[in-house]
């Protein structure tokens, strides 16, 4: 009876066990592409906002079609988020000269970092400045906002 009444006391702490070290669930699929956890390199610039997300485009040249498809589905990404709207900024990073963006466009010159990181698509940046995902100019924008959705609704604490 004794051995009974332990078994059934360590078999919560022994399936936690198991589950913990050998059937960790796997991440749902994802529309984007996972960046290891760093910082983004343009984090430290003046002017980059601090405290909420960040949907980052990097341009190296003049801003051609691509980039304004690019600019409207960001736009649209970030008003779709309802109420976490105003968690989510828009930021350009540039090499050429300073221009004004549309409205709601954060515009920052970085020419040496524009020409580097440069990449047909933009990324999403986390509150604390570090890169979470890239997301390329041919995702699907609906589901990109559906994951960013999720995203910032499990990490709304940041």
């Amino acid at each position: 009876m004794l051995l009974l009444l332990s078994l059934l006391c360590l078999a919560p702490v022994l399936a936690a066990w198991v589950l913990f070290r050998g059937a960790v669930a796997q991440a749902g699929p994802r529309v984007g592409e996972l960046l290891p956890t760093r910082r983004f390199a343009a984090a430290s610039l003046s002017g980059w906002p601090q405290g909420g997300w960040s949907l980052v485009e990097v341009i190296s040249g003049p801003c051609a079609a691509t980039c304004q498809r690019r600019e409207w589905v960001l736009r649209q990404i970030r008003l779709a988020q309802g109420e976490q709207t105003e968690h989510l900024t828009r930021i350009r990073l540039q090499s050429g000269a300073a221009a004004h963006g549309p409205a709601g466009l954060l515009v920052l010159q970085a020419p040496q970092l524009a020409r580097r990181l440069a990449a047909p698509g933009y990324f999403l940046i986390d509150p604390l400045g570090n890169q979470v995902m890239f997301y390329r100019d041919s995702d699907d924008p609906g589901a990109v906002i559906a994951e960013i959705a999720r995203l910032m609704q499990i990490n709304n604490a940041l």
